[in-house]
């Protein structure tokens, strides 16, 4: 063969050898002195460095141990916990579970894969996941707390055990800090090139979200919620722009709300809850002429519900429409006849639309409820009863129902007696039926009480009222 030629360095262009013998001679000199200075390193670690491996101890999957080689090495770390191409040993505990023997299923798995320490599959993230779901199955808690938190030893960044996790702490734990930081670790880990990614991530952000509802951290569920919207799945589900607009509301962010709500209806159309979300906050803005077109499709789109009728008749009520409010919120007393507030409601757009009867039923509806719940309070129903009394020229009953109202709001009974007021009102309700009734004595007694506890209160309410009853009262003395 002919001899290699190799090339030579051009002067100017950090020198070097011009022959290949005097290259290797320098070469094997540096090589020498390299080898010599590192065993001189070694030297010099000495003991330091052994005993830093030896507290290092790595297991044979490069794990670090806990420093004691001749213990079991811990668990290979995983990223997905089952695998298909693994799940052939587990077939015969999986065939037991699908066959609806979950109690078989559960024992089958106990024995092959108890915890982390014994058992033949004891270092198959798999037997431990197909255990989590027979134990939970026969509802043997302990155990599918064991089998999920060895699954995690072995597989800790496996998306669907963390989010089983978070489950797991939300629901049976309340712990619901802990549950929302996994559901976003869950996310954190979701594969992006898997076929359901969109689908789990935005589960897990909504999921993460929720548990900070529970927790009353608005503005962290909101940034879920907008993390959750990200997604293209989270795009498409009214329910996350609802919720994101319930906290809103809230936190009295009302045009972003506003936002929301119609976003979610975009996406659901007419739905009559997000109709209804929609609808509170222009009510709560004082626009009840927007409100009630919402409330009206509301209460058509689902006529079984208390709410739609409800919120509709409360509407109707507040822009004065009585006559409508009342057929709205008698349709709301059918479906939920034990409701005080809406008999209360009811009987006043009654009255106020004359129909005194339907007034008075619902008037006594409502006090008859209250009476089987507490001794105080409600006396602004018995007033509302009396009033429709004395339109009728019921004047006795009116009596009864103000002197009732009267007892009802005693500060005696109040559960902070230090904070109670008397309600002038009350007492120039009872002091007019009094006089209806022809007991003048009585009548000036009230409405004289009606007019000190008024001015006493630093308020003139009732004295214009009192002024003109008292006048009354002196003609009939005269």
């Amino acid at each position: 063969q002919p001899p290699k030629i190799w090339p030579k360095r051009e002067e100017g262009r950090g020198g070097g050898c011009n022959f290949h013998m005097a290259c290797s001679i320098r070469i094997r000199s540096m090589v020498i002195r390299a080898v010599v200075v590192l065993m001189l390193l070694v030297m010099c670690l000495g003991v330091h460095g052994a005993d830093f491996f030896k507290e290092k101890n790595f297991d044979k999957h490069g794990n670090p141990g806990k420093g004691n080689a001749n213990k079991k090495d811990a668990h290979p770390i995983k990223t997905v916990c089952v695998i298909p191409a693994f799940m052939d040993k587990l077939k015969d505990g999986m065939q037991l579970f699908y066959a609806y023997q979950a109690e078989e299923a559960s024992q089958w798995f106990e024995d092959k894969c108890y915890n982390s320490t014994q058992g033949e599959l004891s270092e198959d993230c798999g037997c431990f996941f197909w255990a989590f779901r027979a134990h939970s199955t026969v509802n043997k808690t302990d155990l599918a707390r064991i089998a999920l938190d060895s699954a995690l030893e072995i597989a800790p960044f496996d998306p669907k055990l963390l989010s089983i996790k978070g489950e797991m702490l939300a629901e049976k734990d309340g712990e619901f800090l802990k549950a929302a930081e996994t559901f976003k670790e869950a996310a954190k880990y979701e594969d992006k090139n898997g076929e359901d990614y969109e689908k789990n991530i935005m589960r897990h952000y909504y999921n993460s979200a929720t548990a900070y509802v529970q927790l009353a951290r608005a503005e962290d569920a909101i940034e879920m919620y907008q993390k959750a919207l990200e997604t293209e799945r989270g795009q498409e589900k009214w329910s996350i722009y609802n919720s994101m607009g319930l906290l809103l509301y809230d936190l009295e962010r009302n045009d972003e709300a506003i936002e929301a709500f119609e976003q979610a209806l975009e996406i659901e159309t007419d739905h009559t809850a997000v109709l209804r979300n929609l609808a509170g906050v222009y009510l709560k803005l004082g626009n009840v002429t927007a409100a009630i077109p919402l409330l009206r499709i509301s209460a058509s789109r689902e006529p079984d519900s208390f709410e739609a009728w409800y919120y509709l008749g409360s509407a109707y009520q507040r822009n004065e429409q009585h006559a409508f409010a009342a057929l709205a919120l008698e349709n709301a007393t059918k479906l939920a006849p034990l409701h005080t507030l809406a008999h209360k409601m009811a009987g006043e757009s009654m009255a106020y639309a004359e129909d005194y009867r339907g007034a008075v039923r619902h008037f006594q509806a409502a006090h008859r409820l209250l009476k089987n719940h507490s001794l105080y309070g409600g006396c602004d129903v018995l007033s509302g009863l009396g009033s429709v009394y004395m339109e009728v020229h019921e004047y006795r009953k009116a009596y009864d129902a103000f002197f009732g109202a009267l007892q009802r709001c005693d500060c005696g009974l109040a559960p902070n007696p230090e904070e109670c007021e008397q309600d002038p009102v009350s007492l120039l309700d009872l002091g007019l039926a009094e006089l209806a009734l022809g007991r003048v004595r009585d009548a000036n007694s009230s409405l004289s009480a009606s007019l000190e506890v008024s001015t006493a209160q630093g308020g003139g309410l009732a004295e214009a009222a009192v002024g003109t009853a008292q006048a009354a009262l002196r003609l009939c003395m005269w």
